[in-house]
């Protein structure tokens, strides 16, 4: 059960035209790409206190987590 004040989300990406979401866990989420309507969405979960970076360059995606 999440203690009051902490952050519960998921990073979501589209494996195909690379669109990203940061989403609220427990929220209705998407089951495709509201972009291209692909359905091969990757969800990565973030912790609480961890931020990250997102660079995306000639279709290839880099991630940087670190902890706040």
């Amino acid at each position: 059960m999440p203690i009051s004040g902490e952050e519960y989300r998921d990073l979501v990406i589209c494996n195909s035209c690379q669109w990203a979401a940061s989403l609220l866990r427990g929220s209705a989420g998407y089951t495709a790409c509201p972009v291209c309507g692909n359905n091969a969405l990757d969800t990565i979960p973030v912790g609480d206190h961890e931020a990250y970076t997102m660079m995306i360059k000639n279709r290839n995606v880099e991630i940087e987590f670190r902890k706040d």
